[in-house]
This record gives C-alpha cells, sequence and structure tokens, in this order.
C-alpha cells in the first residue's frame, strides 16, 4: 500500500476519534490525583490518554508552527508500543519508529571516550517524500528519537527508487 494512501487513513481515523470527545472529559485526575483519560496539554500541541498516572493509549503530537499532526503513536502502561510514525510540517511521513524497549546490551563511546548506555532502542524506518525506503535499521537513544539517535547494528541504504546501495555495520 502506497505510504501516502497509509497516512491519509491514519489521519482520517484520528479525525473521526476526536470527533465526540468532550471538553467535560479533558485533562481529569482519579480519585488517587493520577491523570485519567484524555489530556490535552502543551497548548493543545500534545493529546495523550493516561491510565493510572501512566501514558495508555493514542498519543499526538502537533507542530508548533502549523498545528499538523506530528508525531502519532500508543503508549502502554507507561511504554511506547506498537508503530510510531513521524511526519514532517507538510504532513509527509519522515520515518517509523517499531520494536521499541529498554536498552540492555547495545552501548556507545562518545567522542571523548567515555562508554555509556543509552536507555533506549528501536527499529527505524526512514522516508523519502515520495513514499520509498531511504535507511532502516536499528537505533539508541535517551529521551527522544527525534531529538538525538546513534544508528547501530546492520543499516540499510536505499536510493529514491527503493533500491538498496548499501548495507552498513555501526
Amino acid at each position: 500500500m502506497n505510504i501516502k494512501i497509509l497516512t491519509y487513513i491514519i489521519f482520517c481515523l484520528l479525525s473521526i476519534s476526536a470527533m465526540g470527545q468532550t471538553n467535560n472529559n479533558i485533562n481529569q485526575l482519579n480519585d488517587e490525583g493520577k491523570k485519567e483519560g484524555l489530556w490535552i496539554e502543551n497548548n493543545g500541541l500534545i493529546e495523550a490518554y493516561y491510565k493510572a498516572g501512566l501514558k495508555d493509549g493514542i498519543f499526538k503530537a502537533y507542530n508548533r508552527k502549523n498545528g499538523k499532526l506530528s508525531v502519532f503513536g500508543e503508549f502502554t502502561e507507561g511504554k511506547k508500543s506498537g508503530t510510531w510514525y513521524y511526519f514532517d510540517e507538510a504532513s509527509i511521513l519522515l520515518f517509523t519508529e517499531t520494536n521499541i524497549e529498554k536498552n540492555t546490551k547495545y552501548t556507545i563511546m562518545r567522542d571523548d571516550g567515555v562508554e555509556i548506555t543509552p536507555l533506549f532502542t528501536s527499529y527505524v524506518i526512514d522516508y523519502y517524500p515520495n513514499g520509498y525506503i531511504k535507511a532502516e535499521g536499528r537505533v539508541l537513544y535517551d529521551e527522544d528519537v527525534q531529538i538525538h539517535s546513534f544508528e547501530t547494528g546492520t543499516w540499510k541504504y536505499y536510493n529514491k527508487q527503493g533500491e538498496l546501495v548499501q548495507t552498513k555495520e555501526h
């Protein structure tokens, strides 16, 4: 299936799921004072569902400049799960992230010679604007895969027609 069509379908489903939400059920705390249900934060740029204080359900982040969807994914008991989608300002899919887990076995050497163990690892697929895969492989990161991540293991790189042009070990 063409990636643009998939992106459009996801966007439509998100729009439909948002209908019927009333402001009465937003940003609520449970009896224990923990976040519960839909929370809209950061002036509407973040929408997340919570259960007993943990993110649990659909998560959406919107672009600060134009308000368009920039990140879509799901949390299960406070942890990223499933496939996460990251979009540019024009709503074109930049990359997807799957197999997100705590990192316990990969380390990297910083420029100053100190060996560190990033907190998370995931499998990332980068896309060209035409929808073809640009690169794919495993990354390591601490807080946010968009801010600073390190390629590790085997990575595959493709040309703009989707043909494999290089495989590289990191």
